[in-house]
């Protein structure tokens, strides 16, 4: 079951823009009542989700939660967040070629990075070590997204077209917690960006993995163009601060010998 239910060397490569974050539109807002429009009002939080935001992290700073930053999302009513529902439409087509992709893709342990799948590297016993570093990541991860998604409360995009007028539905369920940022753009960009440690030759296959099953969450009509941005500067954030922490960093240094 998906455990939600992320550098120094990736710093240096080159990474792809967000070509779709519409910010030359305004996300101010232009009509308070749809504005009020939050997660909570319209879906009602799965209890395991729920759980994570009160546990502890093992490995980053005592005061991640300030430390961590990413800037609210638009507000409902504003142009920015229209646009990227118009987005999201125009995606729709999509989903019936990348159907099976996206059912997999709900589970963590069906993470494709390369010629890795999640699964193998936290289970394989070639890779022990990895294994432990990446689990211990990914908890840290989850307590940390859904930290945010609960602060920010936003309305999944389905609900909020219907509101509009603009349907478009879901490919598949629609999870449980809120949408911002995108727990799985959070999720894959963490572990793109740990392992491109690990594997510094296949970096940008990572990284072009991750983005593209952030897509797909797009595709699939379940986040907004913006929670995939935000995930991804979010990942960031917390890869960075477990490769600072000295502690992960001796775990990172005993993986590394497993990928020589």
């Amino acid at each position: 079951m998906n455990r939600f239910g992320i550098p120094f060397l990736a710093t240096a490569m080159a990474c792809p823009l967000f070509a779709n974050d519409f910010s030359d539109l305004s996300g101010a807002g232009t009509n308070e009542k749809l504005d009020k429009a939050t997660f909570t009002n319209t879906q009602t939080w799965n209890k395991e989700f729920l759980a994570w935001t009160r546990k502890r992290t093992r490995f980053l700073p005592a005061k991640w939660q300030s430390s961590f930053s990413i800037p609210a999302p638009p507000a409902n009513s504003s142009a920015r967040t229209s646009a990227e529902l118009d987005y999201l439409i125009k995606l729709s087509p999509e989903r019936q070629a990348k159907l099976s992709q996206i059912q997999k893709e709900v589970e963590v342990t069906n993470f494709q990075f390369g010629a890795h799948r999640y699964d193998k590297l936290t289970t394989d016993p070639k890779f022990p070590e990895t294994g432990k570093m990446l689990v211990a990541a990914y908890d840290d991860m989850a307590v940390t997204a859904f930290f945010f998604k609960q602060r920010f409360n936003r309305v999944r995009p389905s609900f909020l077209g219907e509101v509009q007028g603009k349907k478009f539905g879901t490919a598949i369920e629609i999870p449980a917690h809120p949408a911002y940022p995108s727990g799985h753009a959070t999720a894959v960009y963490m572990l793109a960006y740990l392992l491109q440690e690990l594997d510094p030759p296949n970096a940008d296959q990572y990284l072009s993995d991750a983005s593209q099953i952030a897509r797909n969450r797009e595709v699939a009509g379940l986040h907004y163009p913006s929670d995939s941005k935000a995930g991804r500067q979010l990942g960031r954030q917390i890869a960075d601060a477990l490769l600072s922490n000295p502690a992960f960093h001796k775990q990172l240094e005993k993986a590394k010998a497993e990928w020589k």
